[in-house]
């Protein structure tokens, strides 16, 4: 068939199985014009004109070059999925490292575990030698698959309008009784924490499936005005 580019009026013949559409869209090869060829348009390529008609002194080049215009694949979506899948991963691993190493850019890692809980939390006033101590005990279990390092607790004591009166980290591991707390002086505590703090690894480390205990003892003055206490993991680095 024979087809005219409607921007510089070259004229092409072109094959008719080269159209796949009704509506097909071409590119011509001399001014680079994108046109939309219907099949009204479409002439005979072997009709010959009359030869009153001008259109006979015309040379049709013959197989000149006419480009179809194929469509092009949106690469958009694909895009998208794939950085959507990026950032999905990422974020799994600074997770990951969030809950089972120690630091990452200084910042405490296994806060807030899941697969760690605490059980038996006891908070009281005891009545010592020296006079009165608030004394918090209770247990940690490890449910994950995977035995930790250490595990590292925060105390707080809060007045009556939330305000902190005092806090405390403390290293799972060291349990005090009510009595043993009570008979003992506030040097004799402080030197049982410490001589812990210094003994082997193994005394810190809580298996998988296993429970470790802790202990909380505050001597500062003024916890006799606290009305409420929380206690919380804030690093349970794996082993």
């Amino acid at each position: 068939m024979i087809v005219t580019c409607p921007s510089c009026a070259r004229k092409f013949n072109l094959p008719d199985d080269a159209i796949k559409s009704p509506y097909q869209k071409l590119k011509c090869s001399r001014c680079s014009h994108i046109f939309m060829l219907t099949k009204e348009e479409q002439e005979p390529a072997k009709e010959e004109p009359a030869k009153s008609e001008n259109v006979a002194e015309f040379a049709v080049p013959e197989l000149e070059a006419l480009e179809i215009e194929r469509p092009h694949r949106r690469k958009g979506p694909v895009v998208l999925v794939i950085v959507l899948i990026l950032l999905a991963a990422l974020g799994g691993g600074f997770y990951y490292c969030w809950m089972n190493y120690t630091d990452l850019f200084g910042i405490p890692m296994g806060a807030n575990d899941k697969r760690l809980s605490i059980k038996g939390l006891q908070g009281q006033e005891i009545v010592t030698k020296e006079g009165k101590v608030f004394f918090i005990s209770g247990t940690v279990a490890n449910d994950s698959t995977k035995p930790r390092k250490f595990l590292i607790l925060r105390a707080k004591l809060f007045d009556k309008n939330g305000v902190v009166l005092s806090e405390k980290d403390v290293v799972a591991g060291l349990a005090f009784s009510k009595e043993a707390v009570a008979a003992m002086q506030k040097l004799d505590v402080e030197k049982k924490v410490n001589d812990f703090k210094l003994s082997g690894e193994e005394n810190f480390q809580v298996g998988s499936a296993k429970q470790i205990p802790f202990s909380v003892v505050f001597f500062d003055e003024g916890f006799e005005r606290a009305k409420e206490f929380t206690i919380e993991i804030i690093e349970s680095p794996i082993l």
